[in-house]
Formats: C-alpha cells, structure tokens, sequence
C-alpha cells in the first residue's frame, strides 16, 4: 500500500524546473488549489510509472515543497484523480473524486483540502474517445437507454429525473453558475424543463423544496441523470 507522507506529500511541482514550461492553448489546464493557494497545471499523457502518466504545472512560484505532485492516474472511471510523486519512489500524495465534470474535491497530505477545478471548459483529463456509431454511455458506465439520451418530455408527464452520481445544483445553467446545494447518487427529482446547449449539453432546472435550481443532465461525453425515477 503506498504511503502518504504527511510532511513532503501536501503537493507540488515546478520549483524544481530550470524554468516555467511553456504551453498552448490546446492543452487542457487545471486549477489545483490547497490551503497553500493555487497552481495551474496539466494532465499529460508521458508515463512516470507503470500506471502513472506525468503532470506539467506551469507556476513556477506557487508551492515550494520538497515532494512535488509528478504524476496521476485516473480510478473509478474518470470519477477519481489519484495524485503521484516521483521523486523517492512511487507515493500516493493526494487524491479528487469528481463533484461534477470539470470540479473534483478531495484530501492531499494529511487530509489538507484539494480541489481540482478545469479552466475553459474543456474535456476532463484523460477523456475516453466514444468510438463514431457507438453508443452514449451513462457516467457510472454502460450504453445508455434511448430514453434518458435527451431531456425528459415533461409536456407529455415526465416530471421527474434521477441523478446517476453526486451532482451540484447550480443557480444558472452553466459551471460557472453558484453553487445552491448537491444532489446524491440515486436521488429523484421534479424537473421543471430543460436546455440544450451547442448540440451536445443539457441542463435541466429542478424543483428542492423551498427553491429552484440547475443540474447538469448530459455533456458531450456522459449522461448524469436518467429520465424519471422508478
């Protein structure tokens, strides 16, 4: 079982580089913050280890601790970021389980705060290509039904929809949108009406007790939600 050292492991990166790496804007960049502040960085795909692929920070200045986070793997699906250094072996130093695409919360060291937010809104790291003419795939996997591909047909008495993961209820249809409160794996709720954004997004507004708020339905990689609960 890897260890998390509590001293060294609480994360990070660039300051052992010459210099802050260059990158484009086609890379994906991911905001890692802990109590120490924030730091840019990547998810590459150069192996470290068996397992293991490389991350590439890209603030030199931000941490300065002498075991820096070198590589991740991703667990569970793409539902776990599993944090690596390189340095004195292998060592498990921090880990994210996703709250929603793009936002994954978790520990690093000894149960410091993580988050992992993406910028721009670009696809998850590591995304596994959907093959042309295969199917839609539920995020806690397999092929989804015809039925819960699109928004749910509340005109015709589909009122309700079941989230298939932990979900944030948003105050607009947008990641960027305040966080209202979560919804649990499996729990049922009334929908009032749905989105759909650039062909591929769907955010349906739902109903929780004394407010209103939005979920994210589908992206153009998963479905999170299954239309009405039975």
């Amino acid at each position: 079982m890897l260890k998390i050292d509590v001293r060294k492991g609480l994360l990070v990166a660039a300051t052992l580089l010459v210099a802050v790496p260059a990158y484009s804007a086609d890379q994906e960049i991911w905001t890692m913050t802990t109590p120490q502040g924030s730091c840019r960085l990547s998810f590459e795909e150069d192996p470290v280890a068996e397992g293991v692929l490389s991350t590439l920070f890209h603030d030199g200045s931000c941490f300065d601790l002498a075991n820096p986070v070198t590589g991740y793997s991703m667990n569970n699906g793409d539902h776990t970021i599993i944090l690596y250094s390189t340095n004195e072996g292998l060592t498990m130093v921090g880990r994210a389980d996703m709250e929603e695409p793009g936002h994954y919360v978790g520990v690093i060291g000894d149960g410091e705060e993580l988050t992992l937010i993406q910028d721009g809104g670009k696809p998850a790291p590591r995304p596994v290509a959907t093959p042309a003419g295969s199917c839609p795939t539920y995020v806690d996997g397999g092929c989804a039904e015809p039925s819960d591909v699109d928004s749910p047909d509340v005109a015709a008495g589909v009122t309700s929809i079941q989230a298939l993961t932990r979900m944030n209820i948003r105050a607009m249809a947008d990641r960027s949108g305040a966080v209202l409160g979560k919804l649990d794996k499996n729990q049922c709720v009334t929908v009032i009406g749905c989105v759909e954004q650039n062909g591929t997004t769907i955010w349906c507004e739902i109903e929780m007790g004394t407010y209103r708020g939005w979920v994210l339905k589908r992206d153009a990689g998963k479905i999170y939600t299954r239309n009405a609960c039975g």
